[in-house]
Parts: structure tokens; C-alpha cells; sequence
């Protein structure tokens, strides 16, 4: 069992999402950063969907009653166990009794937590995944974050020897980012509002939640024409009438009025949900197919990828 001594509304229990259900208006939930916490399940030999905790913004403090093999990925900082560093993203031992701290973050928003074997817990509508919003999933079912008190149970491991995530699939969250975008080609832009979109760099704003991130151009962009309500996706780049896009993020509403330029593929989706306030991004157009491929090469490698 883990027994949670420090905690912020930041850290939930998160899965892969819950998919299926946007037509009832529940969404999708499930990690911000869907690459790093497949790879904290994955370097634990642990099924893609297995839960996990996800930490935005560290400050989470642990105690393990009984050992485990544990992961962490994501996010990077100040980061031991029994005041010991950790030395990068990977897979830990870990005797009972000992103290998991996750301080300060120097590199990225969310890092990911997980156990082999993952945490026991009552799945509803197909997932654990917390959404505040919903107020689905966590501990507790009722979608709260984590809290100090909250006890995770899970099995008893025979420990592994320490394994680190090769470092050629580490990803670094403070670079500019040029996130690949599948163009949507029903929302009526015209060519000089793409070119501008296409030909600027933004800027992430402090409005920055799991439901959505805002970015701040030098020049604003709008469709022709308005359009009623439709579904709108995971990733999917909204442009409000103040020509601003809005990034779609895992807890975000089942529909919108707003015109939407395109959908983040996967990949760059994750690595934007990084960025904290200030963060440099820009866009590419990526063929359908591309995004595709490069889809279902994560689908192969971590199992159900979403």
C-alpha cells in the first residue's frame, strides 16, 4: 500500500481515458502527456491501461508499506527516495518503509507515477480516470484529487534491479515546439488566415488547464463565417472570435461553437501539455496519413495508445 502524506489538487489517478462517451458528454480524461505516462507503465512490463498517478507541478510525498517496483516519467526535478536522487525517468525498487518525494519541477508540468502491477481500483464507464469536472474517477470514484491520507493499494513485488528509459526517447519540454497539425478543411479559413497561423510562433498563456491551453500570437486570424455546435476532438485547435487558438485538452467539453483549424497529432499534443506559461510553439500541417502511421507505431509499441 502507498499512504499519500503530501498531495495538491494537481495530482489524480489517471488510465489511458475514458473513450466512448462524448455523445453523454463525458470526457476523455486520462494523462495530459499520453507518451510519458505509457512510458512509466511500459518500463514496468505493466498492460498501457493500468492506473497511475499523474503529479502536475510536484510536491507529492509517498510512503510505500510494502515494496514495489515503481516508474517515473515525465516531467523532471528534484526527485528522491529516502532523500536519495533519482537519477532519471525509469524504474525503481522500493523497500517498505521507504519515502517517495517529488519536489520542484525543472522540466515540464506533469510527471507520471506508477506501480508494477498498478493500483486496485473500481473502474466506472471502462476507466479510473479522474475528471474533476465530471466528477469521475480517482480514489474515491467521485472525481477528487488526490489528497494526504488517501492509501493506494497494490501487490507486493519481488524487486527489480534499477532500469532508466533509454534516453533517446526522452523528450525535452524546454525547446521551442512545432506541433503537427491534420488541417481541417470544413471551417471556411481562407488562405491568408492559414499562411498567418502556419507563419507565427505563440506563446502559451497562464490560461492553462486540463480542459484547454490558450496561446497568444502576434497576429490574430478568424474563419469566413461562423458555424452552429458540432463534437469537437482531443487535441483539436479552436479560434475564438479574438483570433487566439485554444488547444483542446483531455478534459474538454463534447461540443463547441468556436471554428477549429485542425487536430494536434498525439505526439505533439503530449509534449505541448508540457509547456508551462511562456512556452514557444508553433504548428506544421501534417497529411492525414503521416499521422496515421506515426499513431499507430505508438499503438504497436505501448498497446492501446489514445
Amino acid at each position: 500500500m502507498i499512504r499519500i502524506k503530501q498531495s495538491s489538487p494537481m495530482h489524480t489517478i489517471q488510465d489511458i481515458g475514458r473513450f466512448g462517451f462524448a455523445s453523454q458528454g463525458v470526457a476523455h480524461a486520462g494523462p495530459m502527456d499520453s507518451i510519458a505516462a505509457c512510458w512509466a507503465n511500459w518500463i514496468l512490463g505493466n498492460p498501457v491501461n493500468r492506473p497511475f498517478i499523474e503529479i502536475g507541478g510536484g510536491g507529492l510525498v509517498a510512503e510505500f508499506t510494502k515494496s514495489a517496483n515503481v516508474a517515473i516519467a515525465g516531467a523532471w526535478g528534484d526527485f528522491t527516495l529516502d532523500e536519495q536522487p533519482l537519477i532519471g525517468p525509469g524504474c525503481y525498487p522500493v523497500n517498505a518503509g521507504t519515502v517517495l518525494k517529488i519536489g520542484r519541477l525543472s522540466s515540464g508540468l506533469f510527471t507520471y507515477f506508477a506501480v508494477e502491477g498498478g493500483f486496485d481500483m473500481e473502474p466506472f464507464l471502462g476507466s479510473v480516470a479522474t475528471c474533476q469536472r465530471d466528477g469521475l474517477g480517482g480514489v474515491d470514484g467521485l472525481g477528487n484529487a488526490l489528497a494526504a491520507g488517501d492509501e493506494l493499494s497494490h501487490e507486493t513485488s519481488q524487486l527489480k534491479p534499477l532500469r532508466l528509459i533509454p534516453r533517446r526517447y526522452l523528450d525535452s519540454y524546454k525547446v521551442p515546439l512545432i506541433c503537427d497539425l491534420i488541417m481541417r478543411n470544413s471551417d471556411h479559413f481562407d488562405s491568408i488566415a492559414i499562411d498567418r497561423f502556419f507563419n507565427q510562433s505563440y506563446t502559451v498563456a497562464k490560461e492553462q488547464n486540463r480542459m484547454g491551453y490558450r496561446l497568444e500570437g502576434q497576429t490574430s486570424i478568424s474563419a469566413r463565417s461562423a458555424r452552429y455546435s458540432i463534437p469537437i476532438p482531443l487535441g483539436g485547435v479552436q479560434i475564438p472570435p479574438a483570433g487566439q487558438p485554444i488547444v483542446l485538452m483531455r478534459d474538454h467539453g463534447s461540443l463547441g461553437g468556436y471554428p477549429i483549424i485542425g487536430t494536434l497529432t498525439r505526439r505533439s499534443l503530449s509534449l505541448l501539455a508540457q509547456r508551462s506559461a511562456g512556452g514557444v510553439a508553433s504548428f506544421r500541417p501534417i497529411k492525414r496519413d503521416e499521422a496515421t502511421t506515426e499513431f499507430l507505431k505508438y499503438q504497436k509499441f505501448f498497446g492501446d495508445f489514445r
